[in-house]
């Protein structure tokens, strides 16, 4: 009897293996999907996402470059 129950429950696992590939697959898949396909616009979002970054980096650096150390001349 516990061999039958053990035998069941290896048969279930063998039916879920590969299951967490799918899912990630889908999930890539509509990323890629919502990142690169224009919307109504024309506006691209990775190239949106990219000039944000670009744009809080730049304002990044320049607070950075109001540094408050004293350094020697």
């Amino acid at each position: 009897m516990n061999a039958n129950i053990g035998m069941r429950a290896a048969q279930r696992c063998c039916r879920q293996l590969g299951q967490a590939s799918a899912e990630y697959t889908i999930v890539v898949v509509f990323a890629a999907m919502v990142l690169l396909i224009p919307d109504e616009n024309g506006d691209v979002a990775i190239v949106k996402l990219a000039n944000a970054m670009k744009t809080f980096y730049n304002g990044f650096a320049y607070a950075v470059s109001f540094s408050t150390t004293i350094t020697p001349f």
